[in-house]
């Protein structure tokens, strides 16, 4: 077996810690949780986190990011904006996928480190831009919204468009962790086809 360079040994460590992370958040919340119990999990030592992580929220932030980047569902999501479908169909792929997520327990865990991230962010100024960033990032030439781009929101620039959809992913997110057998996931749904005045 070969054996990793630095810098495929710091990667493989950085990965384990990330991990480590998301589950032990998911278990202790984040203020229950500490650097001491994620570096337990991961095998490694505390000063392998600081030596990835300049503080808790870093930590916390890549562990949002990975959620977003890495993971089946994110791969899935992926896939749907590029997939040559009507508009309409696509729209609906989204929103389906979306709340098969929320059904199956797959983004509470994910919302609430979001939100027991917020006030970590606004109180230091770098992960608040680091965050706003990840929530708002600046469109290229590859980015494609799910929205129709002939509706009254899918007409915006792209970067708004991506903005309403947080607002409505969070937004929704939030209300279903305090009041989930009043919330259903598929006022997602609706809110996205009526802002496509499209129907259901």
């Amino acid at each position: 077996m070969m054996r990793r360079t630095r810098d495929e040994l710091r990667q493989h460590n950085r990965n384990l810690l990330i991990e480590a992370a998301e589950a032990i958040f998911a278990q202790k919340g984040v203020a229950g949780a500490s650097l001491d119990d994620v570096a337990l999990r991961a095998g490694l030592t505390k000063g392998a986190v600081y030596s990835n992580f300049r503080s808790k929220g870093e930590l916390i932030l890549e562990v949002i990011k990975q959620r977003q980047r890495k993971t089946l569902e994110a791969q899935e999501f992926n896939e749907i904006r590029h997939e040559q479908k009507d508009d309409r169909e696509r729209l609906l792929e989204w929103c389906d996928l979306w709340i098969k997520q929320v059904t199956d327990g797959k983004r509470n865990d994910y919302a609430r480190l979001i939100f027991e991230f917020i006030p970590l962010a606004l109180q230091e100024p770098d992960l608040k831009n680091q965050f706003l960033e990840y929530i708002s990032p600046r469109p290229n030439s590859e980015t494609q919204s799910p929205l129709p781009p002939n509706g009254p929101v899918g007409s915006l620039p792209v970067e708004d468009q991506f903005r309403i959809l947080v607002a409505i992913d969070i937004g929704l997110a939030f209300l279903m962790l305090f009041d989930k057998d009043n919330v259903s996931p598929d006022l997602y749904k609706s809110t996205l086809l009526a802002l496509s005045q499209l129907e259901a």
